[in-house]
């Protein structure tokens, strides 16, 4: 549910946007550079929240950001100034976004879940889905009824109520309330397919080949996606859909993205975590193809078409890649290591939105950008090949059997 409430938040920015240009007349590649500080914001806060995670545990790392996305959502209500949006939405938000968000969500998640780490994560980051499906739709409904300012204070109502929820409900490991991680009983297997118990540094895991190109991978994965989810309500818009209905089809994305986190992490954990991650690939360029041949409002049945492939591949990369950082790199510094490793998501997540905004700006067109992201993605294909090469995935321990009775 965290990441339901925290990225329904975050990508809920596709709607403001579209209703904060109709307002101030910005530049598209000057609004959309909020969305592009944010995700700098969170690059630069990931290793810091995974640092705290390791030291704090996730559930104060957790509240603080979620106080925090809750105090930036209700600030931008009042916003007169392209560059105060930019600050409050860029700056804070993205720094509650950053410390509440994935690599404090996976690090907690690797704690309580040494098998099938694929499936777990997966199904929590399912979350990150239907958060969209809910906010996206319901923020429109309020911006139509109540204006984009008075919505931004009733999403931060929302968030800081569910923080206090997270705070009295959140355990920090499963120690803690007496029980054990799953799948403790079974030996750990490395990269390589060896029974180990190795405990991965930080200096340890940056010389590796695997942390570099998943690095990689997290920077081009934004860029590939994010020209597309952030720009496709003005994109719809500008093609004559109304608002309503492309923020509709935003929320059944987000609710397709849910399915397809769960279905690439459970095939991640059985056909291996290449494949998994390379069919959630082909799912989002096969959207990205239907959405640019969508020209006109003839037909509605091509923009849930778009919405079902697209959103299928939309962050299932995130709960692969979780998956594969915990298999790779275990121990007491994952948290630190894993928010390393996100600091290319973070930087992709700014030159997407930026890019797709500019080349409108300078084109009138957003195709060329979709062409971009649509090649970008062949690349996220290469890098994680690259890294799980040589990856053996934990798989389900096997119930021990007893030795037969020795005959007399």
């Amino acid at each position: 549910m965290s990441s339901g409430v925290v990225f329904g938040m975050w990508f809920s920015f596709a709607v403001f946007f579209h209703a904060m240009l109709q307002e101030f007349h910005w530049s598209r590649g000057g609004a959309a550079a909020a969305f592009s500080l944010g995700s700098i914001v969170q690059a630069l806060a990931a290793p810091v929240a995974g640092w705290l995670v390791d030291r704090w545990g996730p559930r104060l790392v957790v509240v603080s950001g979620l106080a925090i996305l809750a105090g930036g959502l209700a600030a931008c209500s009042s916003v007169q100034t392209l560059w105060q949006f930019t600050l409050l939405f860029g700056v804070v938000v993205g720094l509650g976004v950053g410390l509440a968000g994935q690599v404090t969500q996976a690090a907690l998640l690797s704690a309580w879940f040494l098998q099938r780490r694929g499936t777990i994560i997966g199904f929590a980051f399912a979350g990150m889905g239907l958060g969209v499906q809910v906010v996206s739709p319901l923020a429109q409904k309020l911006i139509l009824q109540v204006g984009w300012r008075q919505t931004f204070l009733w999403l931060a109502l929302g968030t800081a109520g569910y923080a206090v929820l997270v705070l009295l409900t959140l355990r920090n490991r499963p120690q803690d309330g007496g029980s054990q991680p799953h799948g403790l009983t079974r030996a750990r297997v490395d990269t390589v397919g060896r029974p180990h118990r190795q405990v991965w540094t930080v200096p340890q895991a940056v010389r590796t080949r695997e942390f570099w190109t998943l690095s990689l991978a997290q920077l081009l994965i934004p860029v590939g996606i994010f020209p597309i989810s952030v720009h496709q309500v003005a994109y719809l818009a500008d093609l004559g859909f109304s608002a309503t209905l492309a923020a509709g089809i935003l929320g059944h994305m987000g609710l397709m993205s849910s399915f397809g986190r769960l279905l690439f992490g459970t095939l991640s954990d059985r056909l291996g975590r290449f494949w998994g991650v390379t069919l959630s690939v082909a799912c989002s360029q096969l959207g990205i193809l239907v959405l640019l041949l969508i020209t006109g409002t003839d037909a509605l049945w091509p923009l849930y078409v778009y919405a079902v492939f697209f959103g299928l591949g939309y962050g299932a990369r995130g709960p692969i890649i979780s998956a594969i950082a915990a298999d790779l790199f275990p121990g007491p510094s994952f948290g630190t290591i894993f928010g390393l490793l996100s600091v290319g998501s973070g930087i992709g997540g700014a030159l997407g939105p930026w890019f797709g905004g500019y080349v409108y700006d300078v084109m009138g067109s957003y195709r060329p950008a979709f062409l971009v992201a649509f090649g970008a993605l062949f690349g996220v294909i290469t890098c994680f090949w690259l890294a799980t090469r040589r990856l053996v995935i934990p798989q389900q321990a096997e119930p021990e059997r007893r030795a037969p009775a020795a005959t007399p």
